[in-house]
């Protein structure tokens, strides 16, 4: 069980980038994120459904990116069974809150955007996160019928390594190893500016948050 919980995390993981900022600079980095977002959203289209197949410490597994508003509001759903045990994570992004969560379990945490958690926004890229996460564009590539960006990463704060290809913001396929662990995320299906159901984005009432 406790095998299943980290695979399902580490998945997770995969369109998520760990950043520790510290108290002082808060606040500003908060208001930057927010200006950068009203100029460019984190996204090149306004909606989208990008169905993934994954594989992790040798599991298969489902993961599912919905997003709207030009990725204001998201939420990414990671299925998988190992040994007859099934196990499915929700995580929703929305208002600058990180809300991840087992709809089973009526567990989850919430944690604050910019000062804990956010994935990497490929669209509004500074300096300072190229130069943390030593984040270079290393060409092009085509993945699921789209011309994409080829990114290379070597965050060694989180000793992740990798590539991206990433299109319109959105990444496609992620071939990444954390701390020697090997994870690969590929996209299956693109569905491009579709109508999500708000409801979509709502937080269970239920869900007993840390």
């Amino acid at each position: 069980m406790k095998l299943l919980i980290t695979i399902t995390l580490s998945l997770t993981f995969l369109l998520t980038a760990c950043k520790s900022k510290t108290t002082s600079n808060a606040n500003e980095t908060k208001n930057h994120s927010a200006d950068a977002i009203s100029k460019k959203g984190k996204y090149a289209i306004k909606s989208g459904i990008v169905e993934y197949k994954t594989q992790v410490m040798g599991m298969d597994a489902k993961q599912t990116l919905l997003f709207d508003d030009y990725g204001a509001k998201e939420k990414t759903v990671v299925e998988m069974e190992m040994m007859g045990m099934k196990s499915q994570t929700n995580t929703i992004t929305k208002d600058g809150v990180v809300y991840n969560y087992d709809a089973e379990k009526k567990t989850g945490t919430k944690t604050d955007e910019i000062t804990k958690s956010s994935s990497i926004d490929f669209e509004n890229l500074t300096e300072e996160i190229r130069k943390d996460m030593k984040l270079e564009k290393i060409g092009e590539e085509p993945f699921l019928g789209k011309n994409c960006d080829k990114y290379s990463i070597n965050y060694e704060k989180m000793k992740m390594k990798g590539t991206y290809l990433v299109w319109k913001g959105i990444p496609l396929k992620t071939d990444i190893e954390i701390s020697s662990v090997k994870m690969i995320l590929e996209a299956v299906k693109l569905t491009e500016s579709v109508s999500i159901p708000a409801t979509e984005f709502e937080i269970p009432k239920d869900i007993k948050f840390q």
